[in-house]
């Protein structure tokens, strides 16, 4: 075995034996992008530079990071050798505790509680949600439309989509900072809370909400899900806690982080802003770019038995990260994938994940931000920056652009 190098937490393992030395580089997740680049250019980067597309880092309990899009692909959706029983790293502390359910279950065990999950995130009973994300929408807009500016993340990014989340739900919103602090804990973790105390927290708040929407179910998702069954049977407590932190932690984040991404680039880019203020008819087609341009996840599974894949053995036990962005970045997925191209012929990504485990929240996704696109612009056409000032980027399991403030025309 071979000591690691010590980064700044200290956390580095050693090389183990089915590692050769020239597949180690410097990776990870968690540090911040390098400035002067943006959080998808960091990846393009990273894929060019590495001298293999699987490499392993010392980094966060040691794992393995797929680096060209087919490998990144195969790994999430071939669970007889990746396992979804573990998709975070580091593995001993937020792959312990981030065992949830369905997306820590393979096939065909999840099937049943993600037919639940589909069964409340389809375009059916989302349906009567499309007019409450509008009226949100314009509620919020119009509310610093005539101050000029606005800080985008905190005052628009971080309210819509959680807002209408908790609706779905049926949770109070002022419980909303303290839920969207522990749902961040698992993605972007800050050191505030050890991560098996977050699950802990999560458990103790679902706890009595779970017990009094099943003594008396409400019609919103929580009292669906958990009124439920799964092989003919009522959920456990434990499975009840599980798939409602599941989707506590996947509404409150995703689709805060894609309004960032988005709205910083059509801050930048005035043409084809301009061309979405002029044809509203073009923002179908933008959205199905938007996606396929800005993929946020980096989950990650484990190995299940010994096998050679991509020239090296991987033992029992060992991670290894699927990044989507790598997808959609990857040359021979799509012809200068950084390009923003409306009409882009065969868009190939992997924003919402492959295989048995795509985002069951995607629906919601791409109703929320069709919506928000529509009723932006028709309000607020022109936008930039603030001062054109830089952006700043998180990594993290989802990745995030920080905080930044828009200003227009007054």
């Amino acid at each position: 075995m071979e000591a690691g190098v010590n980064d700044v937490a200290g956390q580095t393992v050693a090389r183990p034996d089915n590692v050769p030395v020239d597949r180690v580089f410097d990776f990870d997740i968690y540090r911040d992008v390098p400035e002067g680049l943006d959080f998808h250019q960091s990846w393009r980067e990273i894929m060019k530079q590495a001298p293999y597309p699987l490499m392993w880092t010392p980094h966060n309990g040691g794992h393995w990071v797929a680096l060209r899009s087919d490998i990144s692909e195969t790994v999430m959706s071939d669970f007889q050798r990746f396992s979804n029983r573990t998709v975070l790293v580091p593995k001993d502390t937020a792959g312990e505790a981030y065992r949830l359910i369905p997306l820590s279950l393979d096939p065909p065990e999840h099937r049943p509680f993600r037919t639940l999950l589909n069964e409340n995130l389809g375009p059916k009973p989302l349906k009567p949600i499309e007019q409450v994300v509008a009226d949100l929408a314009v509620s919020l807009i119009e509310g610093f439309r005539p101050k000029g500016r606005c800080n985008f993340t905190h005052e628009f990014a971080e309210q819509l989509p959680v807002r209408i989340f908790m609706r779905i739900v049926d949770l109070p919103v002022e419980d909303l900072p303290k839920l969207k602090h522990l749902a961040d804990q698992y993605t972007r973790p800050d050191g505030s809370i050890p991560l098996d105390e977050v699950t802990k927290q999560f458990r103790e708040y679902l706890r009595p909400i779970i017990e009094g929407r099943r003594a008396k179910p409400g019609g919103d998702m929580i009292s669906r899900m958990i009124n439920g069954e799964v092989g003919g049977r009522p959920l456990t407590d434990v499975e009840a806690e599980n798939i409602c932190i599941q989707v506590l932690v996947g509404g409150l984040d995703t689709v805060v982080n894609m309004l960032g991404f988005t709205f910083s680039y059509l801050a930048r880019d005035h043409a084809l802003r301009r061309a979405l203020v002029a044809d509203p008819s073009l923002i179908d087609d933008a959205l199905l770019e938007f996606f396929r341009r800005f993929p946020v996840v980096s989950s990650s599974r484990e190995v299940l038995n010994e096998i050679e894949f991509e020239g090296v053995t991987l033992k029992p036990g060992d991670m290894v990260m699927a990044p989507t962005v790598v997808v959609a970045m990857d040359d021979a997925m799509n012809d200068q994938p950084l390009e923003f191209r409306l009409g882009r012929k065969n868009r190939q990504h992997a924003t919402f994940g492959k295989g048995s485990h795509t985002c069951p929240g995607a629906h919601l996704a791409r109703m929320e931000m069709r919506i928000v696109l529509r009723e932006w612009l028709a309000r607020i056409p022109e936008f930039r920056l603030e001062g054109d000032a830089p952006l700043r980027y998180a990594n993290g399991i989802v990745g995030s652009v920080k905080p930044f403030v828009l200003e227009w025309p007054v």
